[in-house]
């Protein structure tokens, strides 16, 4: 028989040493797998790092309005006795399109009638006198000017009618007429025994006989220029100086008359009364305000009116826009003629474009959040949109690019932040940061400085939702929170 060996407490002690300092290096082995960004662990379903395009777009929600759209309502009572236009009709500015029986508006309006043509006939016998005087005023500088052309007829009588060389210049073209004319007759002589029609007698007879008056024309000049003024034309210009100066009196005269007869004030004074009853007759009329469109027509041939019923409702579709509110995180990307994109829910399948007209640079705190006003310029359409619904609107703000996408389940999160898990072909994983940005479809975009490009295969996480089904989720492989929803961790954790 073996012997039993004596009991002693150390032989006790030096295996749950060894225990422990074999456990202690595991623990440690482990610590060390989990702090490295590459790891030979087990990989389970991959995805594919895809590049996509992508357009940046501020998305936002408004009330459809028009910069023209007016509810037109009546100003007076009475009985509506004509309607003279229909939903869809264009209109011009200042049409008459709805009116009130004379005989049921309040007595204002009638009398209102009658200072109108009182008004009108007293402003136009003002008018008329302003007419007179402009023109008092212009005889004036017509007879003024006759003046200083029959001085300067009169001042002429002491002067040489033309200088020496002048003279002397129609003197050669005497001689060259002279020599002109007697080659024409010499001309009309030799055919002078022809009919009377022939051709060639009529020519020779035209050139003798322009060749006479041109003649006749330069002596009668050459004459004058070298004549002295006779008496007779003295007394001639020195009448006619005197006539023109009495018709500048009397033009003078009759301005001045004129002009005492018409007062500016009492012109204003008259038009201010003509302006006063015909804002009053206007009352019992819808007038349009604007170029535009009638939708709709609420006032009915017969019917009362009473001050405030909206008759006829108006809209300018050139002027159509959306008015909306853009958070201060995104109002920096938008711009003035940025274009975009309104949807309706009461026009299903309907899509609207514009841009960008207007940005306001004073923001509003709504629901605690700072917003800035932005106005949409809609581009013309026919479509019968619905004054102050709510419409959806996609400012785009960027040119399309491409960008980096993961599946959602690829991407985790640690107390470093987010990241992927890059797999090479070897069945290793490399931790690579990304920031993730927005969904596409079932993918997600990201960025990154890391060494990910387009065809990479990343680890995809699986985990289980707090109803106890399994889902594909982003997680941390030690055991973090999750980027986007869903539930528990990475493979291998």
């Amino acid at each position: 028989m073996s012997k039993i060996k004596p009991y002693h407490r150390s032989d006790t002690i030096r295996p749950l040493q060894t225990l422990c300092i074999t456990l202690c290096v595991i623990f440690a082995l482990l610590l060390s797998g989990c702090a490295t960004d590459t790891s030979t662990s087990s990989v389970g379903n991959t995805g594919a790092v895809t590049s996509v395009s992508i357009t940046d777009t501020v998305q936002t929600s408004g009330s459809l309005s028009a910069d023209k759209l007016a509810s037109l309502k009546w100003n007076t009572s009475g009985v509506v006795e004509k309607i003279n236009v229909k939903v869809g009709d264009k209109v011009a500015i200042n049409d008459i399109m709805a009116g009130l029986r004379p005989d049921s508006v309040p007595s204002n309006i009638g009398s209102a009638q009658s200072d109108l043509a009182t008004a009108q006939r007293n402003l136009q016998d003002l008018q008329d006198s302003a007419t007179a005087l402009a023109q008092a005023q212009l005889d004036v500088i017509t007879a003024r000017k006759a003046v200083e052309v029959a001085q300067n007829n009169v001042y002429a009588l002491d002067y040489a009618r033309a200088s020496d060389t002048l003279i002397k210049n129609t003197q050669a073209q005497i001689w060259n007429a002279e020599n002109t004319l007697a080659i024409a007759n010499s001309k009309y002589k030799e055919v002078r025994s022809h009919p009377d029609g022939d051709p060639q007698k009529t020519q020779a007879l035209l050139a003798l006989t322009t060749a006479q008056m041109a003649y006749n024309n330069l002596v009668i000049t050459y004459n004058w220029y070298v004549g002295k003024p006779t008496q007779d034309d003295k007394d001639q210009a020195y009448a006619k100086l005197d006539l023109a100066r009495a018709a500048l009196a009397d033009a003078r005269r009759n301005r001045d008359n004129i002009k005492s007869g018409a007062d500016p004030l009492q012109v204003s004074a008259a038009q201010a009364k003509v302006s006063s009853a015909q804002a009053t007759i206007n009352n019992m009329y819808i007038i349009a305000p604007f170029d535009g469109e009638v939708i709709s027509v609420q006032a009915g041939v017969g019917n009362s009116a009473s001050p405030s019923d909206i008759a006829v409702e108006l809209v300018d579709r050139s002027t159509l826009k959306v008015d909306t509110l853009v958070d201060d995180s995104s109002i920096s990307s938008v711009f003035v003629g940025n274009p975009a994109q309104i949807t309706m829910d009461s026009l299903p399948g309907v899509v609207l474009t514009g841009k960008v007209a207007r940005i306001g640079r004073i923001g509003s705190v709504v629901s605690g959040l700072v917003k800035y006003s932005v106005t949409i310029s809609i581009d013309s359409t026919k479509e019968a949109v619905l004054f102050g619904s709510t419409v959806n609107v996609i400012i785009t703000t960027g040119a399309p690019h491409n960008v980096l996408a993961v599946p959602v389940a690829a991407v985790f999160s640690d107390t470093r932040g987010e990241y992927v898990l890059v797999v090479d072909s070897n069945g290793n994983t490399q931790r690579v940061v990304v920031v993730s940005g927005d969904l596409v479809d079932n993918q997600v975009t990201v960025t990154t400085t890391g060494s990910l490009k387009a065809g990479d295969q990343v680890e995809l996480g699986t985990g289980t939702s707090n109803n106890g089904s399994t889902s594909s989720s982003g997680g941390n492989r030690s055991g973090g929170g999750i980027l986007v929803p869903g539930g528990g961790g990475p493979p291998g954790g």
